[in-house]
């Protein structure tokens, strides 16, 4: 059996009904339970992703704020006789930094327009420097202490966060700004962020919204790159406006991750806890791996018992398929077929015998209608490539010519759209019979389409173009008779193209010459005929 036939069998639709019947259950399951359980495993991850972010951002504001209080304390008893001695100055913060040292970068005095006067340890081009005037120093000369951008630093060219804290005489005035710097990768500082990991594949990112900024990352590539644009990532716009809390997001690379974020209050930052779902579901692809064993089993249960079971069942309606086909391709006489059972597949059998000899009554009249225009019952256009070989082929063993006539009616769409189409079928109809009524049994009219006729008359008296043009003359006579259509006369006019062949040229030549010639008569006043030039015939005939 060809498997176009096995794909198409009864059989095969019966099994694979068997099947979709399992593999529905085993779906439904499968969702169900899917759903369920990624419901459930989601909430419980998500409850333990919280925990670590508030974790890691408790940490992470814990390291902030020990340092901003460590440079406040700082600036609050620097000396002010120091102020004006650099030396002594970078001694002291020196001593200071071994006691506790948090900023890796170091400290730096300035003064309140910017420019570095002291700082500890010496890093070649900072003394003499100017801080940038941004939003944060300009709050730090107004005496507020500040933790800065994350930004690189142009001395060290690492990524590092500066913190600043007012240095105020008795008076209250800002006299100078302590400045603390630590980088973003230094020991202690952002650790548990970049070194944390949740699972195989999750981890840490630490967030600036108001930089758009990752300023620290588990994985090193994210580190201190800007934050993806607005529409890749939803839940992260989410967070960027603010949102705290969890849910399960695609992220800028397309995994889908569960991520929960929590704030860093010192800097308005936030800390993503995210992990890859793959490993929250894991438990979730075991139980469908389950599933689908079972539905593996399920389908071979249908095709072994189910399969066996119909296809022993429809052998009849088999053998009574295989004798049709093999009638069709012409292997065996075509016959009636031989009824086994009394069922359905015997009244089908029944009913096949029936329908051949309803075809064999009809066939004759399938290939009557096959070659006949519906409308007015002369010969189609299919026909008239071998129609006009045959009549060249004639031509030529008389050696004479066949003269080909091509005719358009001339008012025919103004009376379609006067009358209407059923007027416009019935003046076809009468004007077809009148030109039929012309033609010569060795002659033949074909309708080619619309209100276009053909006339092939391969038998005309020599001279052949004489005879064409008073067979043409006769056409236009008959065509201008008066129709009676709808209770009143309307009178038609057609013109005519004529192109004569020895026998020699192509049928698609001889006709296209024949109504380049008609579009000449209707260029001349229509209501008469025009003969294609000889030796433009001639010259086709040579190429043909």
């Amino acid at each position: 059996m060809s498997p176009i036939r096995i794909v198409n069998s009864l059989v095969t639709r019966m099994i694979l009904f068997g099947v979709v019947l399992v593999l529905l259950g085993a779906s439904v399951r499968y969702i169900a339970l899917s759903d369920v359980l990624r419901k459930n495993l989601i909430e419980v991850f998500s409850s333990q992703q919280e925990t670590l972010a508030n974790a890691i951002a408790t940490n992470v504001d814990y390291k902030l704020t020990q340092r901003q209080h460590l440079l406040e304390q700082l600036a609050q008893t620097i000396p002010p006789s120091l102020l004006n001695q650099p030396d002594l100055l970078r001694d002291w913060l020196r001593q200071r930094d071994r006691l506790l040292p948090l900023f890796s970068l170091g400290l730096v005095l300035a003064d309140p327009q910017g420019h570095i006067e002291v700082d500890y340890p010496v890093q070649p081009g900072r003394v003499g420097a100017t801080m940038p005037p941004d939003a944060d120093w300009v709050e730090a000369r107004q005496g507020h202490s500040v933790i800065g951008r994350p930004q690189v630093d142009p001395f060290s060219a690492q990524p590092a966060l500066m913190m600043a804290a007012p240095v105020l005489d008795q008076n209250g005035k800002v006299t100078a700004i302590l400045i603390g710097e630590t980088a973003l990768s230094a020991p202690g500082f952002l650790d548990r962020v970049t070194q944390g990991s949740i699972g195989a594949h999750g981890g840490f990112l630490l967030v600036s919204p108001r930089d758009k900024l990752f300023v620290a990352a588990s994985d090193p590539t994210m580190a201190f790159k800007p934050t993806p644009p607005v529409g890749v990532n939803l839940l992260h716009d989410r967070a960027m406006a603010g949102f705290r809390g969890s849910g399960v997001t695609v992220n800028a690379r397309g995994v889908e991750e569960l991520s929960a974020m929590a704030s860093v209050p010192s800097t308005g930052w936030f800390v993503v806890a995210r992990l890859p779902t793959s490993e929250v579901l894991a438990l979730i692809q075991k139980i469908q791996g389950y599933i689908v064993i079972t539905t593996v089993v399920g389908v071979l249960v249908v095709l072994v018992v189910v399969g066996g079971t119909v296809a022993w069942m429809l052998r009849p309606l088999h053998h009574a398929a295989n004798q049709a086909t093999r009638m069709t391709h012409g292997e065996i006489p075509i016959r009636h077929l031989p009824v086994v059972w009394h069922d359905e597949v015997g009244h089908m059998t029944l009913a096949f015998n029936r329908l051949l000899t309803k075809l064999a009554s009809s066939q004759a009249e399938l290939e009557r209608a096959a070659r006949r225009d519906a409308l007015t019952g002369l010969l189609n256009r299919s026909l008239l490539p071998d129609l006009i070989q045959q009549g060249q082929h004639q031509a030529q063993q008389r050696g004479a010519q066949v003269a080909l006539l091509f005719l358009d009616l001339d008012g025919f769409k103004a009376l379609n759209d006067t009358l209407g189409h059923e007027a416009g079928d019935e003046a076809l109809r009468e004007v077809a019979r009148r030109l039929q009524g012309l033609v010569s049994p060795n002659e033949t009219l074909v309708r080619v389409g619309g209100d276009e006729f053909v006339l092939l008359a391969p038998g005309l008296r020599e001279p052949v173009s004489h005879s064409a043009r008073a067979l043409a003359a006769r056409c236009l006579a008959v065509v201008m008779e008066p129709l009676d259509l709808q209770g009143r006369e309307y009178q038609l006019g057609v013109s005519i193209g004529i192109a004569l062949c020895g026998g020699r040229c192509s049928s698609d030549r001889l006709l296209a010459a024949a109504d380049k010639a008609m579009y000449v008569a209707k260029q001349q006043g229509r209501g008469i005929f025009a003969m294609a030039p000889p030796c433009e015939f001639c010259a086709l005939a040579r190429e043909a």
